[in-house]
């Protein structure tokens, strides 16, 4: 196991991650904003330079993206940035959308005043990215206000599936999105919230597919 001595690791480490965990987090962050491609070769010895720590902790870190379906490794190349095909994204996100259609259900009843108020100030935030045209500061608003609908459908393993594939569907968004998706997105996902806090979650579930499919896969 690889010692916590790096320079990067006492100033990234927030949330009690593992070495490894914050290089994959930041190595994230660099496919997320189009610093490396699909395709990129990701050469240890290189990373380990820039972040001054050893090759151990980022080899780590490139298994757990391996593991997370973010890179590959193959023979005589090295690991590289995964390309998805169209068909790939479309079997993700068809998952996501199943995903948060169950927790939509699993949230039902569990809808109280302090959560729908919880709920109001994630849309409050989103909004006001969405005027300011912020689209990175929209994209993760956006991811916020995803998660909280687990943690009121209070289901941990539907939530741990969850955690597994929005890293992939991030990439996606961060690469395909522009200004002009966010304008498509943003109404559907007022309507969403109007559903739910109308206890009208059976519409706001319809409301899903078309949130999703449209702004990643077309």
């Amino acid at each position: 196991m690889s010692r916590n001595t790096s320079p990067f690791y006492s100033a990234n480490n927030q949330f009690g991650e593992s070495l490894p965990e914050q290089i994959a987090k930041y190595i994230l962050e660099k496919i997320m904003k189009g610093e490396i491609g699909p395709g990129h070769k990701i050469v240890e010895e290189y990373v380990a330079q820039e972040l001054k720590t050893s090759r151990a902790p980022v080899r780590e870190a490139l298994y757990l993206l391996q593991i997370s379906n973010i890179v590959e490794r193959i023979p005589r190349k090295g690991t590289l940035v995964k390309s998805f095909s169209t068909i790939e994204i479309r079997e993700y996100t068809e998952v996501m959308i199943g995903l948060i259609q169950m927790a939509l259900e699993f949230s039902k009843g569990k809808w109280t005043e302090d959560s729908l108020q919880s709920l109001d100030e994630t849309l409050n935030l989103m909004s006001n990215k969405f005027h300011a045209g912020e689209l990175l500061a929209y994209q993760e608003s956006s991811s916020i206000l995803t998660k909280y609908l687990f943690e009121v459908a209070g289901n941990k393993a539907l939530s741990k599936f969850y955690d597994e594939s929005v890293y992939i569907l991030n990439v996606f968004a961060k690469v395909k999105w522009t200004n002009e998706t966010m304008n498509h997105f943003h109404p559907k996902m007022l309507e969403v919230v109007s559903c739910i806090k109308e206890n009208n979650i059976d519409q706001a579930k319809e409301i899903i597919p078309a949130l999703l499919l449209d702004t990643l896969t077309e």
